[in-house]
């Protein structure tokens, strides 16, 4: 009985040591915050709109001045048209905002001034999160060029777990038969130095890969009680 008690005193007393030797590893401190405080504008594109090319199924809304019945959402058609009425149509598949706008001007007759195009719905083309984003894996629409920040940002961040360092965009550049790339991007020196090395501009079909901090990896792993103390060491290291 003795024996048992003393080795679980032993046990207890061990067991501090080992959750201190792992405690800490990879992480930043407050990451997930800072990541969504936008506290670093530098890092934001302009009007992303104007460079996202629209293809089938997008939406596009128009207003057509003194025209209601050529105003409204479009959806594109298959062939890359959208349609304004029953004999007047544009074909706008791959085209950016501004030359949707100028196309249309010109098949509807109309100055360029009077045609104000926006993209309603985002529905071609995607990005692809994996790992420790909030929502866990995922699937959202590509906007335009932005960069991993700006995606982080308008997903909802990542989770306290995140690994600042183990972040990687993969391009496979399936469509253009070329290699695939893979890019290394340090979340940390983008949000907290304001280092905009590694904070690519993303394209279209990007898959973003977020790793895990072994401090996470650990305290998932762990009871309820041992879990309450690993991470009172973790914070107390930090």
């Amino acid at each position: 009985m003795c024996r048992g008690l003393a080795e679980l005193a032993g046990w207890r007393r061990t067991v501090p040591g080992l959750l201190l030797a792992v405690a800490g590893c990879g992480h930043a401190a407050g990451l997930d915050r800072a990541l969504l405080a936008d506290r670093n504008p530098a890092a934001h594109q302009g009007d992303l709109a104007l460079h996202y090319v629209v293809h089938f199924p997008d939406v596009l809304s128009f207003q057509v001045d003194g025209r209601r019945d050529w105003s409204g959402d479009r959806p594109m058609a298959p062939d890359g048209r959208v349609w304004f009425d029953a004999s007047k149509s544009a074909r706008v598949e791959g085209l950016t905002v501004p030359e949707i706008s100028l196309a249309a001007a010109r098949r509807l007759g109309v100055s360029p001034e009077s045609v104000r195009v926006r993209v309603a719905g985002y529905n071609s083309q995607q990005i692809y999160l994996f790992g420790e984003v909030s929502g866990l894996q995922q699937a959202v629409a590509y906007q335009g060029p932005e960069t991993v920040l700006e995606l982080l940002q308008r997903v909802g961040g990542v989770t306290p777990g995140a690994a600042p360092r183990d972040v990687q965009v993969v391009r496979s550049h399936v469509a253009d038969d070329k290699r695939p790339e893979v890019f290394q991007v340090d979340l940390a020196a983008i949000v907290l130095r304001h280092d905009q090395k590694t904070n690519i501009a993303l394209q279209p079909f990007d898959k973003i890969y977020i790793g895990q901090t072994r401090q996470s990896k650990v305290s998932k792993c762990l009871p309820p009680w041992m879990r309450a103390l690993y991470e009172s060491i973790s914070d107390m290291r930090q």
